[in-house]
């Protein structure tokens, strides 16, 4: 086995948690909206704020493994 390179289910074993992250950020983004609410006073708008960045934040976590996966997989194996 090359040992810079990650077997298959190693591959899909980091893809698995991705589902994990992209809620976790979404549960994530809406509690600090709603943290900023109590402390603040401010409306229910920084709640969906909070979802809304925080479910951007789970796409950009999907879009880099997915990107750091493609540049594992092109990268030529070592002599």
């Amino acid at each position: 086995m090359d040992k810079g390179k990650l077997s298959t289910g190693a591959n899909l074993l980091r893809l698995s948690t991705l589902g994990i992250q992209f809620v976790l950020s979404t549960f994530v983004g809406v509690f600090l909206g709603w943290c900023l609410k109590k402390l603040f006073h401010w409306g229910d708008w920084a709640i969906m704020a909070g979802f809304f960045f925080g479910v951007l934040a789970g796409y950009f976590g999907l879009l880099e493994a997915v990107r750091s996966l493609n540049r594992d997989s092109k990268k030529p194996p070592a002599p």
